[in-house]
């Protein structure tokens, strides 16, 4: 799933509000001052330290609902599914009637891949507190899954029927769009500005960045264009930012009325093939429909590098380079086919081939570099020239910073790096990457008290990019016995 949990379940549990209860007797310590403890924390994002006052007071108040919720609720925003669901579960055990702990449940789930489960759980949340701030939008989103649009059509408007949303707002104009265009622009119409005083909750970056996406897609069309057009340019368009379910609703709607539009086919088959679904005949039959086409065996060789078959993938791709020689995607693809077959000098020509292509897309850029940095392949004579240059051509990109610094770290000097590192942090203060490179950087020049704060921030900030576990075993060997 997502690497990404929706922040609609964090605004749930804020908005529900968690009210405390009362002291069981005057000798303990009042559980408010614990609850503000935890929530000053909160606040600052130390969230270990908000987990472990939380824990404790529920050890002095085992009967308390609110406690565990928001144990649930901090886990959940770390992409710590597993504490999440025990956090959950505990609250459940002793009130399953709680619709707030039933949906904090369904999207623990949810981000497993344990779609039945959570669907029961969702539909259990909306009917215990349908007025839940984005309960019917959870259910929409799992019902996707099931590829049941229908259903997850009805949750979405039973969402906006109950608390508008501004995630379920979207859903529904994607959803919309492949068969009436203007309903789909009034949907997201309903989508405000970030900080708009009125309009559907759940206002998050991503759902802006989605609206604008969307509308920018369906900008070209009006009310007279053809709905099959709209839906193949819907279609394709969610296909290539990952969005499987929905991009597969758009593409059926597409081939239904095109069956022989080679590129709808192919992407139809990719979006299938990524959801785990059957494709293969799917790709041969856009081959056969579009034989001119590179797509249909650039989509399906990505697929089979994905699943490890490196040689058909490669004469795939190949293939499609033949096809289309001007397409960059085709070689950077072929790069990381030679990449996972271990074949260094080949994967580094590829992904050459494809930055000449394309100058201009920093895609292919970070690919290369990314490559010279994790293979530690050329990293000093050529991928640290690369980064230096990259810096100097895009300075307010965090990421460059980033890797420049930790070339310069690993490949340069042990003593160099921290200027580049903290140029990423004030670019972007969330990038984990840059925080854990510096962390190594610090303890590493014998400072340790500083890595140990910057170790702590990986622990406490880390949704699902991998430094957290490392970082807590930094931390193990840092912090005093």
């Amino acid at each position: 799933m997502s690497k990404q949990a929706n922040l609609f379940l964090y605004l749930l549990l804020f908005l529900s509000g968690c009210a405390s209860q009362p002291p069981p007797t005057a000798t303990v310590e009042p559980l408010t001052i614990r609850s503000q403890q935890a929530e000053l924390a909160i606040t600052e994002r130390r969230y270990q330290d908000a987990l472990e006052i939380l824990e404790a007071a529920v050890l002095v108040y085992p009967a308390n609902v609110e406690l565990l919720l928001r144990l649930g609720q901090i886990y959940l925003t770390q992409h710590r599914w597993i504490l999440a669901e025990d956090a959950f579960n505990r609250a459940l055990a002793l009130n399953g009637a709680d619709g707030r702990a039933n949906a904090g449940l369904a999207e623990t789930m949810l981000n497993q891949g344990r779609l039945p489960e959570a669907l029961k759980y969702w539909e259990r949340a909306a009917r215990l507190d349908p007025s839940l701030a984005g309960v019917f939008t959870g259910l929409g989103r799992t019902r996707l899954l099931f590829f049941d649009f229908e259903g997850a059509t009805t949750a979405f408007l039973d969402q906006q029927r109950h608390t508008p949303d501004g995630e379920a707002a979207w859903h529904l104009a994607a959803l919309t769009a492949p068969q009436d265009l203007s309903q789909a622009l009034a949907y997201l119409a309903e989508i405000p500005e970030a900080g708009a005083g009125s309009g559907p909750a759940n206002l998050t970056a991503s759902v802006l960045a989605r609206r604008d996406y969307l509308a920018a897609t369906l900008a070209p069309f009006s009310p007279e264009s053809r709905p099959v057009e709209v839906a193949r340019a819907t279609g394709i368009a969610l296909a290539q930012v990952g969005l499987w379910p929905l991009a597969v609703h758009a593409l059926e709607i597409t081939v239904a009325a095109a069956p022989e539009d080679g590129e709808a086919l192919a992407f139809l088959a990719h979006a299938l093939a990524q959801s785990g679904k059957p494709a293969l005949d799917l790709f041969e039959q856009a081959r056969q429909a579009g034989p001119e086409s590179a797509w249909p065996s650039y989509l399906e060789g990505v697929y089979l590098r994905q699943q490890g078959a490196l040689s058909a993938a490669e004469v795939l791709l190949s293939r499609a380079a033949r096809l289309d020689p001007d397409n960059a995607a085709i070689f950077a693809e072929l790069g990381k086919v030679k990449d996972q077959a271990g074949d260094l000098t080949a994967a580094e020509q590829w992904y050459t081939t494809a930055v000449d292509l394309a100058p201009d897309e920093r895609e292919f850029q970070l690919l290369l570099l990314h490559f010279y940095v994790n293979r530690s392949y050329q990293a000093a004579e050529v991928g640290l020239p690369l980064a230096e240059r990259l810096v100097e051509a895009n300075p307010a990109e965090a990421e460059l910073h980033d890797l420049l610094g930790w070339l310069q770290f690993l490949f340069d000097a042990p003593d160099k790096g921290e200027e580049a590192l903290r140029r990423a942090l004030e670019l972007n203060p969330n990038l984990i990457s840059a925080r854990y490179h510096l962390a190594r950087y610090l303890e590493t020049n014998s400072r340790p008290v500083e890595a140990i704060a910057e170790y702590h921030k990986v622990v406490d900030w880390d949704s699902g990019e991998g430094f957290r576990d490392q970082a807590l075993k930094d931390l193990q060997r840092l912090l005093p016995k």
